[in-house]
């Protein structure tokens, strides 16, 4: 009896530990049951496309960046060496917004390395003076992938997490050459994700009014 009272005890604390996991997800992102979505590298990719400036227009829900406004992505080659050669093409990532409630500034500087020439599935970290081994574990790093682009308006950027088999978080970003959509792009934007099995409904419009222009 005694055995089966423990038992019972550590199979509820099972149960107990994987809803707070699962609820913790729900603050910031979107979760499923299982692992992540297997999406493949977007055919015919052309990551130079990409270089530039990015504002963000949309995201899911993210409560890191709940006081964040103005946000824009800055991609670029790694060094000038690179900007022609795409074997082990890296890409440098600077993400600058400003903090609604203060107004200031803020800058995030990383580095994004694809899988290979053609993928874009890459993988990103902060340029940190800590060691690789702690740096991927950085709020932020991991893998990134762009489901979707048609370079010259917008940008489909996803990222997921798993806990194991127990469930996965993800998190979506909206992308575009300039701060809001045209309505014949944003309906493009929405139906690419709808048939990629993900809800525009989870999206947010990002806070772009009063923004500095040198963002």
């Amino acid at each position: 009896m005694g055995k089966q009272s423990s038992l019972s005890v550590v199979t509820s604390g099972v149960w107990l530990l994987s809803g707070v996991l699962l609820l913790s997800f729900t603050e910031t992102r979107a979760y499923g049951f299982g692992r992540c979505p297997n999406y493949p590298s977007m055919p015919k990719f052309n990551m130079s496309r990409v270089l530039g400036h990015w504002y963000e227009v949309e995201r899911s829900f993210y409560l890191p960046e709940i006081a964040s406004g103005c946000t824009t992505f800055q991609f670029q080659p790694y060094n000038k060496a690179e900007q022609s050669k795409f074997a082990n093409f890296k890409l440098a990532v600077a993400i600058k917004n400003i903090n609604r409630i203060t107004g200031n500034p803020n800058v995030n500087i990383g580095y994004a390395t694809p899988e290979n020439s053609r993928s874009s599935i890459m993988d990103f970290k902060f340029t940190t003076r800590f060691p690789d081994v702690i740096a991927r574990l950085l709020p932020g790093s991991g893998k990134y992938q762009v489901l979707y682009t048609d370079y010259e308006n917008f940008a489909i950027l996803w990222s997921c997490g798993s806990i194991g088999s127990l469930g996965y978080s993800d998190q979506i970003w909206i992308l575009g050459r300039d701060r809001d959509f045209e309505v014949d792009i944003r309906s493009k934007v929405y139906d690419v994700l709808k048939r990629l099995s993900l809800d525009p409904e989870r999206l947010i419009i990002s806070k772009n009014k009063n923004c500095p222009e040198a963002l």
